[in-house]
């Protein structure tokens, strides 16, 4: 599903388009026209297997056809990542080889927006949302599938850039990753996820704060827009990352059938930093929201400091306009009844003087007042 914002530089949006075959039976693993043409290259395969010695086995850029279900007593962990959007052969191919239910491949492969997790006969699937960013302003989610098994672990992102690289590379230093079992290495994966969400607020939590002090000296209408997109930045970090908390919670009520101890425990801490994740959420949407009641305040306010300038002006010119008005009136000069000041050779200076005095005795009563 994407979601944008308009045409404004900050979006945010989902990096692709469920779309399903109305009528189409369960577990199909069948396009749409339409769907087909985004569907290429097909997704990159890489296979790498360890143990309690270390990396035993790395390749990259092979065919699903060339793995194999690992052995049932097998000590060794075999972890598969797609990366990339999957082709309906090659999850046909996958299913087939691992005996993955068909209808975990259909929300594979019609990319699922919800995270969720069921439990099948040989293995669960899990679906997670990734939030990363592709520039400096668009937000992007991905969704990551995970089917772990006894001794293998099968991951699936539709992102074509590697978000696990990190957990590569503790596996081939021989990190204590490689002394536990598969469980650890979905802890593992799922802590990435969590964990890339911490940069993210960071940053927004930043641009809120240079927020609050523009607004403050000067709130613009590009303050007031920079304000709506960093909420609706956070209505969709709260849509992606709120069910995961209850996806990692559920697997915490695992009964031992395939989290150890051990991992629980790791488990319990990726549910904390997801708690704090969303707490920093909430805190940050409360924060947006007084930012804009601050905005709204800040406009009301300078527009009644324009008003209250304008009145003060009329006001100090309205007894400027009688007094103009009143010698204004060209009656006859010859008449006793008229105007005495206009007989007299300094009448004009004594006018503008009387004008002066007039203002300045406004200034003087509008300060005493603090209408100033």
């Amino acid at each position: 599903m994407k979601h944008k914002t308009a045409t404004h530089p900050a979006r945010s949006h989902k990096s692709h388009t469920r779309n399903y075959r109305p009528g189409a039976s369960p577990g199909s693993l069948e396009l749409a026209k339409d769907e087909k043409i985004t569907r290429v290259p097909l997704a990159r395969l890489s296979l790498l297997r360890y143990g309690k010695e270390g990396l035993i086995e790395e390749r990259h850029d092979i065919a699903i056809t060339d793995c194999g279900p690992p052995e049932t007593d097998a000590t060794d962990i075999t972890w598969l990542h797609l990366q990339g959007l999957p082709a309906p052969e090659q999850l046909r191919i996958l299913g087939q080889t691992f005996g993955l239910h068909p209808l975990a491949l259909e929300d594979v492969l019609h990319q699922e927006a919800r995270a969720k997790i069921e439990a099948y006969d040989n293995h669960q699937f899990i679906v997670l949302n990734h939030i990363h960013r592709t520039d400096e302003h668009t937000l992007i989610i991905d969704q990551i599938s995970f089917f772990p098994g006894k001794n293998y672990l099968i991951s699936i992102s539709e992102n074509r850039d590697d978000t696990f690289e990190s957990v590569r590379q503790r596996i081939r230093g021989m990190g204590k990753i490689c002394t536990y079992g598969a469980d650890y290495l979905l802890y593992a994966l799922i802590d990435v996820i969590v964990d890339n969400g911490f940069p993210l607020l960071e940053e927004l939590g930043d641009e809120l704060e240079s927020l609050e002090d523009e607004i403050l000296d000067d709130p613009s209408r590009e303050a007031r827009n920079r304000i709506h997109y960093a909420r609706r930045k956070l209505v969709l970090m709260r849509r992606a990352w709120w069910p995961q908390r209850e996806i990692i919670a559920e697997l915490m009520r695992d009964d031992g059938r395939f989290l150890s101890e051990t991992t629980h425990l790791y488990m319990r801490d990726c549910y904390d930093h997801c708690v704090i994740v969303i707490d920093f959420v909430e805190t940050y949407r409360e924060m947006a929201y007084s930012l804009l009641d601050t905005y709204l305040s800040a406009v009301s306010q300078r527009m009644n400091d324009i008003m209250k300038a304008l009145t003060i002006i009329a006001t100090i010119f309205l007894p400027l306009m009688f007094i103009t008005g009143l010698y204004g009136m060209n009656f006859d000069t010859s008449s006793p009844w008229n105007l005495p000041e206009l007989h007299w050779r300094f009448g004009y200076i004594y006018v503008l003087g009387v004008m002066i005095m007039i203002v300045i005795g406004m200034l003087i009563y509008f300060r005493r007042k603090r209408w100033l």
